[in-house]
C-alpha cells in the first residue's frame, strides 16, 4: 500500500511538471530523451528512500492515511539484550497501538480459537496487555501457496455438485463448499460433514495429493451461529499447528478456523470414543517458548508466570556466541552463565545452553536482617567477590579522520609524526597510533593518534565516557575498493559490571527483588549440607 501510494505521488508530480512546462510554453516532446530526463531530474522522487524510512522508524508518512488507524509503531527494533528477547521479537503478534487507548477491554481478551496458536501466559502487563501476544511454541506460519489443483476433482468424486448456477448454492439448507474463497460446489449438510471427514482422513493418510496443512473448516448449521458450509484454505500467512489424528495415529496439521468446530482432547485420558477425533501431542503446546522455560510453572500463581516471561527478556544474558565478530552499538553479556540445575523439558530441545541466561544460586528465604524484607534481598559478599553475577557491556565507537570529497588528497594519517608530542600518549598507544588491546582507559585518555599534514602536528582523540573501560578490539575500516589508506576505525570497549546495591535480581518465577546490602559471608546463615560443618 505504501509503495503504491508513493508511485502514484511520483506519477502525479511528473504530470504536474509536464503541465507546468505546457503552461510556460516549453516544447514538450515525450520521445525526446533529453526532455524526459530533465522532467525526471526535477521530480527526483526517491521511493526506496521513503520505504527505508518507514521500515527503520515505523512512522507512516501518507497523504491519505491509507485507511489505517495509527501513524506510528509499525516496526520494532530487534534488541539483543539476551537471546530470549531476540527470540520473542520474531514470535510476537501486535494488535496495534490504536487499541491501547480504547476504553473497552474486549480487544484484550484471549479467545478460545487461540488455543495452541497464541500463548495465554506470555503477554506484558500494563497498556499493551492482551494486545501484544506471542505465538505458541508449536505454532507456525505458512509461507507458500499449496498446490490444491486436484482438490475440486476429489470433491466431485465424493458427491459434491459443481457450482453451475448461483440458485443451486443459496439458502440455509445447502452446504456451500469454498476453496480459498472461491465457490467450487454444493451438497447437503449431512453430505458436507462426510466430505469433510473423508478429506481429513485422506489428507493425513497421504497419497491423494491433498496438502497436509490444508485447513478443512466444516461449519455445521446452528441456530444464530456462524454461516454454515465447508471452507477449505491452503494459502500462505495462515497459522497452523500439529495435533495427533486418532483414527490413523498420525500427525495432522490444523488451523484456527477449523479448530473451533473440532473435538480435540488435551491429554489421552480425556479421550471419549465417537467424540474426540484428535489429541494434543503435549498439554504444554499451548505455551510460548519463554513460558515453557519456567520450571514447574503449574505450581505458580498465574500472574507470576506472566511477570517471568517479561523478566526473562530483561536480564543481562548471552545475546549470541559470535560476540567477537559483532560491532553492535551496545551489547550486554553475562560473564559466567550457567546451565540451570532444574530445567523444563523444552530447555534442551531449543538448545538454550548455547545462550545461558543466569547463574545458579543458593537462596535462603528468611527475614534475617531487615535488609531482606518484602521485595528486597541481600547478597553474600564472598560470592560477589568470587564473581557471582558479573557481566560486561561492549560499546563500539567509530572514529573517522574526516570527510573528504572525491579526488582530494589524504591529509591525515594514523600514527605519530616527527614533531613534538607528549610521551605520556605512548603509555596507551602503540607506534602505529592505535591503542593496545586490553589497555585500561579513563575519561580524557588518548584512544588514537594521527598526524595532520596541513597543521604539521600530531593530535589525539580522547575517550569521552565517564566510566572506565578496557580496549577489547580495534578494527581498521577501508573504503569500498580497499585500495586507499584507511581513514576510519572502530574501537570496541569492554565495560565491566558487577552486582551493586539497587540492582534487581530475580528467580525464574517472577520473584524479583532489589539488592539492599552485600552481607559478609561470615555473618550469613548457613546449613550443614550447604556450607559443611
Amino acid at each position: 500500500m505504501i509503495i503504491k501510494e508513493k508511485i502514484e505521488e511520483t506519477l502525479q508530480n511528473i504530470q504536474a511538471q509536464i503541465e507546468s512546462d505546457i503552461n510556460r510554453s516549453v516544447a514538450v516532446r515525450f520521445n525526446d530523451r533529453k526532455y524526459m530526463a530533465r522532467v525526471f531530474s526535477r521530480v527526483n522522487e526517491n521511493i526506496g528512500q521513503k520505504l527505508q524510512y518507514f521500515l527503520s522508524t515505523g512512522n507512516l508518512v501518507s497523504q491519505s492515511g491509507l485507511d489505517l488507524q495509527q501513524v506510528s509503531g509499525y516496526t520494532v527494533v530487534a534488541e539483543k539484550i539476551n537471546f530470549h528477547r531476540f527470540l520473542s521479537h520474531f514470535r510476537m503478534v501486535h494488535r496495534g497501538s490504536f487499541f491501547a487507548q480504547l476504553k473497552t477491554t474486549a480487544v484484550r481478551k484471549l479467545l478460545p480459537e487461540s488455543w495452541g496458536f497464541l500463548c495465554p501466559v506470555h503477554t506484558p502487563d500494563g497498556s499493551p496487555c492482551g494486545l501484544l501476544n506471542h505465538l505458541a511454541h508449536k505454532c507456525e506460519i505458512t509461507t507458500t501457496d499449496e498446490d490444491v489443483s486436484q482438490v475440486p476433482s476429489i470433491l466431485y468424486k465424493l458427491g459434491v455438485s459443481p457450482s453451475s448456477s448461483a440458485s443451486n448454492i443459496s439458502g440455509p439448507n445447502t452446504c456451500c463448499i469454498q476453496l480459498n474463497g472461491k465457490i467450487v460446489g454444493w451438497c447437503s449438510h449431512d453430505q458436507g460433514r462426510i466430505v469433510a471427514d473423508t478429506l481429513r482422513y485422506w489428507k493425513v493418510e497421504g497419497g491423494h495429493q491433498i496438502p497436509l496443512d490444508m485447513e478443512i473448516g466444516y461449519v455445521p448449521p446452528t441456530n444464530r451461529g456462524q454461516y454454515p458450509g465447508l471452507f477449505l484454505f491452503s494459502g500462505r500467512a495462515r497459522m497452523v499447528r500439529e495435533v495427533r489424528y486418532l483414527p490413523l495415529d498420525k500427525k495432522d496439521i490444523i488451523g484456527p478456523f477449523e479448530q473451533v468446530f473440532m473435538n480435540i482432547a488435551v491429554v489421552p485420558s480425556e479421550i471419549e470414543s465417537n467424540i474426540h477425533t484428535h489429541v494434543e501431542f503435549a498439554p504444554t503446546n499451548i505455551l510460548s517458548i519463554l513460558a515453557n522455560l519456567t520450571p514447574f510453572s503449574d505450581f505458580n500463581q498465574s500472574p507470576r508466570n506472566m511477570y517471568q516471561c517479561q523478566m526473562g527478556k530483561q536480564t543481562m544474558g548471552t545475546p549470541g556466541v559470535a560476540t567477537v565478530h559483532r560491532s553492535d552499538n551496545k551489547l550486554y553479556r553475562l560473564q559466567c552463565g550457567q546451565t540451570p540445575i532444574v530445567k523444563a523439558n523444552l530447555y534442551d530441545e531449543y538448545g538454550m545452553d548455547n545462550f545461558p541466561n543466569g547463574t545458579n544460586a543458593v537462596v535462603a528465604v528468611i527475614s534475617y536482617t531487615g535488609y531482606d524484607m518484602d521485595d528486597a534481598m541481600i547478597i553474600n559478599k564472598g560470592a560477589d567477590e568470587r564473581g557471582f553475577g558479573y557481566g560486561v557491556i561492549y560499546k563500539v565507537e567509530k572514529i573517522d579522520l574526516g570527510v573528504r570529497k572525491r579526488g582530494e588528497p589524504i591529509t591525515q594519517h594514523f600514527g605519530f609524526g616527527d614533531d613534538e608530542w607528549s610521551e605520556s600518549w605512548r603509555e596507551k598507544l602503540d607506534a602505529d597510533g592505535l591503542p593496545y588491546i586490553g589497555v585500561h582507559v579513563e575519561e580524557g585518555d588518548p584512544i588514537c593518534a594521527f598526524y595532520d599534514d596541513v597543521a604539521g602536528k600530531t593530535r589525539v582523540k580522547t575517550y569521552h565516557s565517564s566510566e572506565p573501560a578496557f580496549i577489547e578490539e580495534v578494527k581498521l575500516l577501508s573504503d569500498d575498493a580497499g585500495t586507499s589508506e584507511f581513514q576510519t576505525l572502530s574501537i570496541k570497549y569492554r565495560v565491566t559490571r558487577h552486582p551493586m546495591i539497587g540492582d534487581k535480581f530475580s528467580s525464574r518465577h517472577g520473584q524479583k527483588g532489589v539488592c539492599s546490602r552485600k552481607w559478609p559471608q561470615i555473618d550469613m546463615p548457613f546449613s550443614e549440607t550447604v556450607f559443611g560443618r
